[in-house]
């Protein structure tokens, strides 16, 4: 009688180590660390695919703040056009035509302006009031699927722009932002 019961409480023992291990497991699942994605990474960290095209398109604006401010978006555009030439290491560069045709290998920089707001006094001076953002979306063209966005502001840059500068500082903070994503071909 007493094996019998050595026996049962050895049983006994052997099966709550086994649904002990069963539990921790199933708690656990087969995740690790690394495989959880941090959205806020994620979007910051250079892509994957290699790019050997950036298309360029126009700009775009509300009609309001374009009759105010005539201009200031095409001096933003050509200024993140050529920051890009100088800082990106993807040589082929182009403003989009009327009509984009999907094209494998290039992907598309589609900038909406989203606030404009000048400070008012003197051109030359400094304000932390005056900004100018955007939100930037990266396109493949081949797909058309959204591979990147992100607001940028010159406020977040902690430049300080000038009304003057508004778009320039923009312009150049857009195309590190492209240049950073796209990364090293």
């Amino acid at each position: 009688m007493i094996n019998y019961n050595k026996k049962q409480s050895i049983t006994s023992v052997l099966i709550l180590i086994m649904v002990s291990i069963f539990s921790i497991l199933s708690c656990t699942g087969s995740k690790s660390v690394n495989s959880i994605p941090d959205p806020v990474r994620k979007y910051d960290m250079p892509l994957e695919n290699s790019y050997e095209k950036i298309v360029i398109q126009k700009f775009e604006i509300d009609q309001a703040l374009e009759n105010n401010f005539p201009g200031i978006t095409v001096t933003c555009e050509s200024t993140a056009m050529n920051e890009l030439l100088k800082v990106s290491s993807i040589s082929k560069i182009e403003k989009a035509r009327a009509s984009s045709v999907r094209q494998r290998g290039a992907v598309i920089v589609k900038t909406r302006v989203t606030t404009l707001r000048l400070s008012g006094g003197n051109p030359g001076n400094q304000n932390t009031g005056a900004e100018m953002a955007v939100t930037v979306r990266l396109i493949d063209s081949a797909t058309g699927r959204i591979i990147r966005e992100k607001d940028l502001s010159t406020l977040s840059s902690g430049s300080g722009s000038s009304d003057q500068m508004l778009p320039y500082d923009l312009g150049k903070i857009i195309a590190q932002y492209v240049a950073a994503t796209l990364g090293s071909n």
